[in-house]
C-alpha cells in the first residue's frame, strides 16, 4: 500500500502452490469447482492475490526485496481460518506473481484470477481497472492507474485518489498558516495533471488563498530537457507575477524542485508537494538537493511504512508470519527507509489488505455476496486497520476515507521527508 513497487508489465508468470494446504493457483484441490463470484453459503471465499515478482527484474540489477508474498499472506490467511475464518468460511488466497515490467503480466494475472480462478475479491492489483470494470471484481488497496465507470466495482483503499485527496490536504495546510501571506503560483507537471490543477485552484480560491498564476509544463513527455526549459520559462513568469509559494501538482510535486535544481534556479520559493510520494522517494535517494526540499511541505493519507509496522497489528502479524515460517528473511523498516532490504513489505502488505477485507466482508454478515460486501464497504465505520492511527469510515459511493492528514516536512539531518505520527 505504502512505497509499493509499481508494476507496469510484459509477459505471463505462473501461480505457485504454497505450504499449509492452501491453493495459490488454479487447479487445487480446495476449488476445482467454479462458480460465481457470489459465493454460497459456506462456500470457501476465493481471493486474488497478484504480487510484485522482483525476482523477474533481478537481471536488470533490481536488488529490492520485499520479503516472501506467499508465504505471508498463507501464514495469516491459516491464522485468520484458524479462529474461525469469515463468519465460519474458509478464505483461499489464490497468489499470482507478476512481473513488474510492462502492463501485459498485470492484465493476464487479471484474467487468471477474475475468469479462470473466479475470485470473489483482489488484493492490491498494480491495474485495478481490469478487476473492476471488465470483470466487476472488487479490489482491496489497488493501485489506482485510472477512473473506474459508474458501473464498475469500488477499490476500497486508505488512500483517497488526488481529487478527493487535494481540497482536505490543502485546507490542513491552510489552517496550519501555510499560505498566509503567500501569493501562489500553481504548477502542474503535465498536461495529465490538468485536470488535478483545476480541482487544486479551484480549493485554493474556496480558501481564500491569494492564487495569482497558473501553469502547466507542456513539454513532451520523456523530454527532460524541454521539461527543464518549460519549468525555467514557469518560474521566470511566477516570478515576474509576484508568486511566493508554489503548489506544485501531481507529477509537478518532482517536477518542480528537480528542475529548479537543473537550472541553478535562484528563485526557489516555500511550495507545496500535493503528491509525496515521488518527493519521498527522490529524497531518501538523494536526488534532489535539501536546498530544494527544505522549504517544502506535503502530506500523506496513511502512516509511512516505519510508524506502521511499529503498530499493535502489524506487530502481530508478524509473530503469526515467523512462527509460521520462522527462515525467512523479515527486516524491520530503519527511519528513513534506506537500502534494497525492505523484506518487512510483504508481512505489511499482507496484514494490511487482509484487514481492511476481513472487517468489510464480516460487516456484510453471514449472507456473503459481492453486492453485500459492497453495501458494507460503503458503510463501513469506525473501523480499526492497520495503516491509520484513526479510525476508518467510508461513504455512499466513496470507498476510502478522508480526514486523515499527515504532514511532512524534510529533515535534513535524516535526509528524508518525515511525517507526523498523528494526523493534523
Amino acid at each position: 500500500m505504502r512505497n509499493r513497487v509499481v508494476a507496469a508489465a510484459a509477459a505471463v508468470l505462473a501461480a505457485s502452490t504454497i505450504a499449509m494446504g492452501m491453493t495459490c493457483s488454479a487447479g487445487g484441490s480446495e476449488t476445482a469447482s467454479r462458480s460465481s463470484g457470489d459465493d454460497a453459503a459456506g462456500a470457501p471465499i476465493r481471493v486474488g492475490i497478484p504480487y510484485v515478482d522482483l525476482s523477474a527484474v533481478r537481471k536488470y540489477g533490481v536488488t529490492l526485496d520485499h520479503g516472501n508474498y506467499p508465504d505471508a499472506y498463507n501464514a495469516l490467511v491459516a491464522n485468520l481460518n484458524a479462529h474461525g475464518g469469515i463468519d465460519g468460511r474458509r478464505v483461499v488466497p489464490y497468489l499470482v506473481a507478476v512481473n513488474p515490467v510492462g502492463t501485459a503480466p498485470a492484465a493476464s494475472a487479471c484474467t487468471q484470477l477474475a475468469a479462470d480462478d473466479k475470485v470473489f475479491v483482489a488484493f492490491a492489483p498494480q491495474q485495478p481497472d481490469c478487476f473492476l470494470d471488465q470483470y466487476g471484481i472488487p479490489t482491496i488497496n489497488g493501485v489506482y492507474q485510472g477512473v473506474s465507470t459508474a458501473q464498475g466495482a469500488p477499490n476500497f483503499t486508505l488512500q483517497a485518489p488526488p481529487l478527493a485527496y487535494d481540497p482536505v490536504q490543502l485546507a490542513v495546510f491552510k489552517r496550519t498558516g501555510a499560505f498566509n501571506g503567500k501569493k501562489v503560483g500553481v504548477f502542474a507537471g503535465g498536461v495529465t495533471d490538468q485536470r488535478e490543477a483545476a480541482v487544486v485552484e479551484s480549493s485554493l480560491k474556496s480558501l481564500h488563498v491569494d492564487v495569482v498564476d497558473d501553469a502547466v509544463d507542456s513539454a513532451p513527455t520523456g523530454d527532460q530537457a524541454a521539461t527543464y526549459q518549460d519549468a525555467n520559462v514557469i518560474a521566470q513568469r511566477f516570478r515576474a507575477s509576484g508568486v511566493n509559494e508554489v503548489v506544485a501538482v501531481g507529477t509537478g510535486s518532482l517536477i518542480w524542485p528537480d528542475a529548479l535544481q537543473a537550472n541553478q534556479s535562484t528563485f526557489n520559493p516555500p511550495w507545496v508537494a500535493t503528491n509525496s510520494g515521488t518527493v519521498v522517494t527522490a529524497a531518501i535517494a538523494s536526488s534532489i538537493q535539501p536546498a530544494y526540499l527544505k522549504n517544502m511541505v506535503t502530506s500523506s493519507a496513511v502512516l509511512d511504512n516505519y510508524q506502521t509496522w511499529h503498530q499493535a497489528a502489524d506487530q502481530q502479524c508478524y509473530q503469526v508470519v515467523h512462527r509460521a515460517y520462522p527462515d525467512d528473511k523479515i527486516t524491520p523498516p530503519s527511519n528513513p527507509i534506506t537500502g534494497s532490504d525492505q523484506s518487512f513489505y510483504a508481512v505489511e502488505d499482507a496484514c494490511d489488505n487482509l484487514a481492511l477485507f476481513t472487517a468489510i466482508a464480516k460487516a456484510a454478515g453471514k449472507d456473503l455476496t459481492r453486492a453485500n460486501f459492497v453495501r458494507a464497504g460503503y458503510a463501513l465505520h469506525g473501523a480499526s486497520i492497520p495503516g491509520s492511527a484513526v479510525p476508518v469510515s467510508f461513504g455512499p459511493s466513496r470507498p476510502y476515507p478522508l480526514g486523515a492528514v499527515y504532514v511532512g516536512h524534510y529533515d535534513a539531518t535524516k535526509g528524508s521527508v518525515q511525517f507526523a505520527r498523528s494526523p493534523s
